[in-house]
């Protein structure tokens, strides 16, 4: 099994798209694809758990050749994920309004685990490995699933239910007034 920890790692990382990151009131739902594509606009809002993605890829292209390093980035980006359990207000794509929270879906917990995976696995390859040719390299299907990410990502972008006007977001609606 520790064989695979990077193979594990990467399909539950794809699967977590396919799933809510999180619900909110009024019967909102964000899917984790699309908090995967705008995360980087949740920074003027204080939102910074979005950098744990980049964090995680940058361990996984390292895992082999600088292993420790790989499991430190790969702890951070947990230690980023992790704090996403205190978000409470996120903006939807329909009315451009924040909406609270009321509970992360299972693409959140998904995209977890698929953290914690790989952290136990290059931890189990950092204790065990005497040099880098011990540790697994990429598998052909490491290679299937990172095209299949890209594939995803990029369909995600065109798609026009998760279409984002960040305008919108940024510059609230204007309020009706009533005389």
């Amino acid at each position: 099994m520790p064989a695979y920890y990077l193979t594990l790692s990467l399909a539950l990382y794809l699967c977590s798209l396919a799933f809510d990151g999180a619900q909110m009131d009024a019967g909102r739902h964000m899917p984790a694809l699309q908090m995967l594509l705008y995360g980087p606009w949740g920074m003027p809002f204080g939102l910074f758990h979005w950098f744990a993605n980049p964090l995680l890829a940058l361990a996984i292209l390292a895992h082999r050749r600088f292993r420790r390093l790989a499991l430190l980035l790969g702890l951070l980006a947990l230690y980023l994920a992790a704090g996403s359990f205190g978000i409470d207000r996120l903006p939807d794509n329909q009315s451009y309004t924040f909406q609270d929270v009321t509970s992360l879906g299972a693409g959140f917990y998904l995209w977890l685990l698929a953290m914690l995976v790989f952290c136990l696995g290059q931890g189990w390859w950092c204790w065990k490995a005497r040099s880098a040719a011990d540790v697994p390299g990429w598998r052909w299907l490491d290679v299937v699933l990172v095209a299949a990410l890209a594939l995803t990502l990029y369909a995600a972008t065109q798609m026009p239910a998760l279409q984002f006007e960040l305008h919108k977001v940024i510059v609230p609606p204007e309020q009706s007034r009533m005389f």
